[in-house]
């Protein structure tokens, strides 16, 4: 059912504006913490002491309104979806190992343009031209900032556009399971997480730091927090609206990595982040145009 202009309120809106930018910034100090982190542990250790913190919450949640807020329609595909949604943690935790925050989110952006791709191959969804536009200048970007043949990033590169890659295909797969609830499928993909993140984590387990503790529940609960606010914020006000902002994400990633980590961007990553955000935009306004 398509949403009508009255389910959206005015400050409905401009409150799901700031639930979306508080949830973006949130996340990004969820990556920087994360990136503290990778100093001392593997980021398989650090995915498993994220994917502890996260579940408590909700484990305290279904204790108190039943498991049947668990209850999914698409289990196979929940699944599925928890698993690259893991592997996309250990991904970029991996790429901030060895990037700048900033350049690492960056590149991690080219998922919206992927997800073209996978449309096109799952979901069977004829691309017109103007995302095809869309789709090449984002990936121009992408070269920009990778600068192949000058020794700028290397094969560490490869770890943030991996990780775009699965979270691309986890978006495609959220698009296949109409039925089930945000809260379901948060719930799915945590417990997901932390089967697979016990699963390998003996391979590199270091007792932590009591120390570090604090570090790891606060990359944990602030990742729900981050995913719930933008739960919240997708519930007041239309995704067309929205996504626009999200670009804001490279902005805090930026502005914190030269506050924490004293490192930013240079002029051609610059350059490509712009043409990676100018792509995802060309995206928006044509699924936006597609949808009316």
């Amino acid at each position: 059912m398509q949403a009508t202009p009255n389910q959206y309120p005015a400050q409905n809106r401009a409150l799901a504006v700031l639930l979306l930018l508080a949830g973006f910034f949130i996340l990004t100090m969820v990556d920087a913490t994360s990136k503290v982190l990778t100093e001392r542990y593997h980021a398989l250790e650090i995915g498993f002491g994220r994917a502890v913190f996260q579940i408590l919450p909700l484990l305290i949640f279904m204790a108190w309104r039943g498991a049947a807020v668990a209850r999914s329609a698409h289990p196979r595909l929940q699944i599925l979806r928890g698993a690259c949604i893991y592997f996309c943690t250990v991904m970029f935790v991996q790429g901030l190992s060895l990037l700048d925050l900033a350049d690492c989110t960056a590149l991690a952006y080219v998922s919206p343009f992927i997800v073209v791709l996978f449309s096109i191959w799952l979901l069977k969804e004829k691309v017109d031209w103007q995302r095809w536009v869309a789709v090449a200048i984002g990936f121009l970007g992408v070269l920009v900032v990778l600068r192949p043949g000058m020794g700028v990033f290397g094969p560490a590169a490869l770890w943030p556009l991996s990780e775009a890659v699965l979270w691309a295909f986890a978006l495609v797969i959220t698009r296949m399971m109409p039925r089930d609830g945000a809260i379901t499928t948060l719930i799915w993909t945590s417990a997901v997480q932390l089967a697979l993140a016990a699963a390998f984590v003996p391979l590199v387990w270091t007792m932590p730091d009591m120390a570090d503790l604090p570090a790891f529940a606060a990359a944990g609960l602030l990742n729900l927090c981050g995913q719930m606010l933008l739960v919240a914020a997708f519930q007041r006000a239309p995704a067309s609206m929205l996504a626009p902002f999200s670009t804001i994400q490279i902005i805090f990633a930026a502005l914190v990595g030269w506050l924490v980590f004293q490192t930013f961007p240079d002029f051609w990553t610059l350059v490509g982040t712009a043409a990676i955000l100018a792509g995802g935009l060309l995206v928006w306004w044509r699924e936006t145009q597609i949808s009316r």
